[in-house]
């Protein structure tokens, strides 16, 4: 498979599985009202696509330039799972892709203060085929707070995701 090949794949599925976890963050209840968010008078958050389709572009170009920068000195796509886990990652949650609505911003529950970076975490664990849920909550918290709070990288945070592939619960 050419990186391009590889690339367009990526794109697809980079797209569905935004779709997927979007979609089903719309059917949680909510708190307040005790009733499914896609039932509520208003949209709850909202998908920004160009956005989305800018920090995809974004995460195709980084791992171009991964390529192209380690030539042939890591394995015949020269770049770990972990490491392509990371730029996705990290592109998907600095890119303001999730708006949330104005109703749900007072709310004083606030359910999707987190959600962009919920779903960029849980984007980049699927391609290392870790789920969420699996990961220790010390691991989760501290992940959130370095993606949010920190100074952090496609390359360390694919370090992280190269380690978390290792990790076995």
């Amino acid at each position: 498979m050419t990186i391009d090949e590889f690339l367009s794949a990526l794109e697809i599925e980079l797209l569905d599985r935004y779709n997927r976890y979007q979609k089903m963050y719309k059917e949680i209840a909510c708190k307040i009202r005790q009733s499914q968010v896609s039932s509520l008078e208003h949209e709850a958050f909202h998908i920004n696509f160009s956005v989305l389709k800018e920090a995809i572009f974004q995460i195709k170009m980084d791992i171009n330039i991964l390529s192209m920068r380690r030539g042939n000195l890591i394995g015949e796509m020269r770049m770990s799972e972990g490491k392509i886990a990371g730029i996705v990652t990290y592109r998907l949650a600095k890119a303001q892709i999730i708006h949330i609505h104005r109703k749900c911003n007072v709310c004083s529950e606030k359910c999707f203060l987190r959600l962009n970076n919920l779903i960029a975490v849980s984007v980049g664990l699927d391609y290392i085929h870790k789920k969420y849920t699996e990961l220790p909550e010390g691991i989760r918290k501290e992940l959130f707070y370095t993606i949010k709070q920190r100074h952090v990288n496609q390359e360390t945070l694919g370090l992280v995701f190269d380690t978390l592939l290792l990790h076995r619960p």
